[in-house]
């Protein structure tokens, strides 16, 4: 069972943020770059090379990489709605055989949901909610 993440982005600091989000870059780079078509032949190229098999494999991987997401930051239901609305994109556009894999190549579903999240988290202001709560703190005082 996957544990969700209860910290909302704003709690994070900046250098937080920064260091979540270059764990989840390499990580999303790496699995759409092994599933793509590459020029040297190894299991990966080989279970490309089978129709189905390959297709679910990059599928099945990049739900665990939404899972990954879920386990560093709480977003909103718009923000995981667009997550899962490029996983089924990506596994309807990569299940045609020749063609699902130039589609996997250029669609890149792990980079292209990092690039949504990281748009999302960085655009949450950490400082945010240290104001806010000095504010309320101030604000007893006085």
């Amino acid at each position: 069972m996957t544990t969700r993440s209860i910290r909302d982005p704003a709690s994070y600091t900046a250098s937080e943020k920064k260091e979540t989000l270059r764990g989840l870059h390499r990580q999303a780079r790496r699995l759409d770059k092994k599933w793509s078509l590459s020029c040297k032949p190894d299991e990966y190229f080989l279970l490309n090379m089978i129709p189905i098999l390959g297709d679910s494999m990059s599928t099945i991987l990049a739900i665990k990489y939404l899972r990954e997401i879920h386990r560093s930051f709480a977003l909103p239901p718009e923000i995981e709605n667009k997550f899962v609305k490029n996983v089924v994109i990506h596994a309807g556009g990569s299940i045609v055989p020749l063609v699902g894999w130039l589609f996997r190549r250029v669609f890149g579903v792990n980079m292209r949901n990092y690039r949504i999240l990281e748009k999302y988290v960085m655009s949450v202001d950490s400082n945010s909610r240290e104001s806010i709560e000095a504010d309320s703190v101030t604000g007893l005082i006085n």
